[in-house]
C-alpha cells in the first residue's frame, strides 16, 4: 500500500500534493488525511511521501 492518495480518487498526484501543502502551510495537525506518517502533524516528511509516491506513478488497478 502507498501513502499519498489524500483525496482517494485512485491516483497520486499533483492534486495530493496541493492538498498536503495547504495543510502544511496552515500548520494542520491531529489525526487528518494528510498526515501520511502517523505523527501527528502535517509536515514536510508527509509532502516527501506524495511526492515521492507521486514521481513514481502510483495508481490504483482495480479488477
Amino acid at each position: 500500500m502507498f501513502s499519498g492518495d489524500v483525496n482517494q480518487d485512485g491516483i497520486i498526484d499533483g492534486s495530493d500534493i496541493s492538498i498536503v501543502e495547504n495543510d502544511l502551510s496552515n500548520s494542520v495537525n491531529g489525526h487528518v488525511a494528510t498526515d501520511l506518517n502517523g505523527d501527528d502533524f502535517v509536515d514536510a516528511d508527509d509532502l516527501s511521501l506524495v511526492d515521492n509516491n507521486t514521481t513514481i506513478g502510483v495508481i490504483v488497478i482495480s479488477p
